[in-house]
């Protein structure tokens, strides 16, 4: 009875509070849950039909059942209804009766795949009389893969990438500004022994720096990697090491800032 109070309680404030008052009958159900039908007094919530489960009517329920049911204290399910008692839980039909009616037709399936290995040695001599068209041989002839198909100029050709220009040898139009940097990066590094490189540039660009930087004496200058990572790169030939950082200098708290 105690349950049944607190459900009285619980339920018809939340009906209150949602402007849908009801009235609550109550019913100890076979199973020994608590069943309460719900009469709505006035207009029913949306989504909400007498007989069928709707998400609200769910939520409900469940709210109540997690109030009511403390950890230890004697526990009741509560099951609620729309228009009348809710059904038994035990009273529904299980799921899977589609699923018995389809099972006597699982023995009659398994010859069928049995079967199935004796159809295969049919099918892998199909392709006997066309594999034996060959030159005598009980198989045809394998493709040769891309990498060893042959060049028309000769030799063969592993990828279907064209090769990459040398930048040496290229005629450019002369660009006196970008010869110019080419020229002054290869100064720098032959005189501070440090080592550059300059990426991102057109195969024209990185022309006009290499003959440029070409001229100057204590380095070596060549192009490196493939594709879009290919780069300039200048290479002094007495590299230098790198200067060791200096600690900041420590000033006096009292130095005055005008001296």
């Amino acid at each position: 009875m105690e349950k049944q109070q607190q459900v009285e309680k619980l339920l018809g404030d939340i009906l209150t509070l949602m402007q849908f008052p009801a009235r609550l009958d109550f019913k100890d159900a076979a199973d020994g849950s608590l069943a309460v039908a719900m009469h709505f007094l006035g207009e029913v919530p949306q989504g909400i039909t007498a007989g069928k489960k709707s998400y609200l009517v769910d939520s409900l329920q469940f709210l109540l059942n997690k109030c009511i049911n403390r950890p230890n204290t004697e526990r009741r399910w509560v099951t609620l209804g729309v228009g009348g008692f809710p059904e038994p839980r035990g009273s529904r039909p299980p799921a899977p009766v589609a699923a018995v009616g389809a099972a006597p037709s699982a023995p009659g399936a398994a010859p069928a795949r049995a079967s199935a290995p004796a159809a295969a040695p049919a099918r892998a001599s199909a392709p006997a009389p066309a594999a034996s068209a060959g030159a005598g041989g009980n198989h045809r002839p394998a493709r040769p893969p891309p990498a060893a198909r042959a060049d028309p100029k000769g030799g063969s050709q592993r990828s279907a990438r064209p090769p990459e220009v040398d930048e040496s040898k290229l005629e450019v139009t002369p660009d006196p500004l970008v010869a110019a940097l080419g020229k002054a990066l290869a100064e720098k590094s032959a005189k501070l022994g440090r080592c550059y490189a300059v990426a991102m540039i057109s195969t024209e660009d990185r022309a006009r720096m290499l003959q440029a930087a070409k001229q100057v004496p204590g380095m070596t200058a060549r192009v490196e990697g493939e594709s879009h990572f290919r780069r300039l790169a200048f290479i002094p030939q007495k590299p230098s090491a790198m200067p060791k950082r200096h600690a900041m200098a420590v000033y006096p708290d009292d130095e005055e800032e005008g001296d």
